[in-house]
């Protein structure tokens, strides 16, 4: 494939966002073609008949705000190399993403410098990481057992369902958006509940804003 034919999405709500990361593409890539979309359902639809060769996806789209999506983006185009590019905290959610499939993580206070060498990385085929997320899953490795975050104890589905119920949302809302049963969504909350060591979801916020991980970002 020469570069010529190298097919590049942008897949972000905002719209300055989304014109931002397509200067960028043009100064390090002005050989790639661009697409942008506002939402996960016209992104999985495009790339149903359209080979691409690197998606900048963000978390928080609409229709597809969950971990599911790199599921589902490798069911429609199997191999396909997504870029996370989010304002979660990469503390917690970066090694969620990338052990699901991403090819990296990138949060969006990063430099231009380190976002082209992100994207570069992963174009070419490698895994990128900040060196703040490689120390943390470091410090994970050798430190198991010592001072361990209680989050990392839930399972990525617990975990947006935990993020839901700070966020506000009921049971029936989160049966909803996540599509589950009411009685599998309350089977989840009992789980993180119990893992966590709370009884209500005041205590649940605490625990979370403790860890530092909250939905200000």
């Amino acid at each position: 494939m020469n570069n010529s034919s190298r097919h590049v999405i942008i897949a972000d709500d905002h719209g300055v966002v989304r014109y931002g990361m397509a200067l960028l593409f043009k100064e390090l890539m002005p050989w790639a073609k661009i697409s942008q979309f506002g939402s996960f359902n016209e992104t999985i639809d495009f790339i149903k008949n359209t080979k691409i060769d690197l998606l900048i996806l963000d978390i928080n789209l609409p229709g597809g705000n969950n971990i599911q999506m790199l599921e589902a983006l490798n069911t429609v185009q199997k191999g396909i190399k997504v870029l996370m590019f989010s304002a979660y905290e990469e503390s917690l959610y970066a090694a969620r993403y990338l052990q699901a499939g991403a090819k990296g993580y990138l949060h969006k206070q990063t430099s231009n410098s380190e976002i082209k060498k992100a994207i570069t990385t992963v174009f070419s085929g490698g895994i990128y990481m900040s060196d703040n997320v490689k120390d943390l899953m470091l410090n994970k490795m050798l430190n198991q057992e010592e001072d361990q975050n209680p989050l990392d104890l839930l399972s990525n589905r617990e975990f947006e369902v935990a993020q839901l119920l700070i966020y506000g949302h009921g049971i029936t809302d989160i049966s909803t958006l996540l599509n589950l049963q009411i009685s599998t969504v309350s089977t989840y909350k009992n789980r993180i509940f119990e893992k966590l060591n709370v009884i209500n979801i005041v205590q649940l916020i605490d625990k979370f804003r403790f860890w530092k991980i909250t939905d200000s970002n």
